[in-house]
């Protein structure tokens, strides 16, 4: 793969743009607490809703077709079509790293995170199982190339209720989840990804969906959003452009033990 090819460019949107794979059904962040159930309320909204796609020039948008607004913690299904300028539904997608749509959603916060598989239907709309685990606004970013190009388009939705926003981790190069221990070492241009677990470094991961692992990047305050997969199957390494300044989470995802296994980073990117 070239570098044109793995590396995406992170500009004023940091839209990193790779193949995206990795079903990991988790609804929470790994690193994170529940809510203490007080302060601010998610708005109320519900009804179709459409955002542009987030790649440079294009014209799809993303109508929701069911409520975006959903019960904390029921399981409900969300439904989509994309669109193209004129109100068309698309219909053709590319199959990419085995699947043709992929469903990244995230609260507002960088608190919560998930990553799904939508199926599409024979009228070209898209649906899939969603909980949102509490009170709070989420934007979900679909994902995927059609027309030879990639796309982000978007959509808040909304689990009504009170809430109080989560204060990001601050910003480490360690992480834990299920068990494994991550380390994240930086150059500026690559970021290298090591898994251990009981004190040993773990080799072997299980390559998911023609990836040996997965990394979205998503900055705090306009969520500008990237995806990237390692350059060597058998390493954990991403190579991005250097980030612009900010805060950001990163969701590292890797398969060991037949299990998804995803583990949150902080990482702030000073002006």
């Amino acid at each position: 793969m070239s570098a044109g090819a793995r590396v995406a460019s992170f500009g004023a949107l940091l839209v990193a743009i790779f193949a995206l794979a990795v079903l990991a059904g988790r609804a929470l962040d790994p690193a994170s607490e529940a809510a203490d159930g007080a302060g601010h309320t998610a708005p109320a909204h519900g009804g179709a809703h459409e955002a542009a796609s987030a790649t440079t020039g294009a014209a799809l948008r993303l109508v929701a077709d069911s409520p975006t607004t959903l019960v904390p913690g029921r399981r409900a299904r969300l439904t989509f079509r994309v669109v193209d300028e004129h109100g068309a539904t698309v219909r053709d997608f590319e199959t990419e790293q085995a699947r043709r749509m992929h469903l990244i959603v995230v609260r507002r916060d960088l608190r919560r995170f998930q990553h799904l598989h939508p199926a599409q239907d024979a009228a070209g709309a898209w649906t899939v199982a969603l909980t949102l685990p509490d009170a709070g606004v989420y934007h979900a970013f679909a994902d995927f190339r059609s027309g030879g190009a990639r796309h982000t388009p978007g959509v808040d939705l909304f689990a009504a209720g009170r809430f109080e926003p989560l204060a990001l981790p601050a910003p480490s190069n360690h992480a834990a989840t299920d068990g494994y221990d991550v380390s994240l070492r930086d150059d500026v241009t690559t970021l290298r990804f090591s898994v251990a677990r009981e004190g040993k470094l773990v080799t072997g991961l299980q390559p998911y969906l023609g990836a040996g692992g997965h990394l979205v990047v998503l900055r705090a305050g306009d969520l500008a959003y990237g995806h990237v997969h390692p350059a060597n199957e058998d390493e954990l390494v991403f190579a991005t452009d250097e980030l612009q300044p900010g805060r950001y989470r990163l969701f590292l995802q890797f398969r060991h033990a037949d299990r998804v296994h995803t583990a949150a980073f902080t990482k702030m990117v000073a002006p």
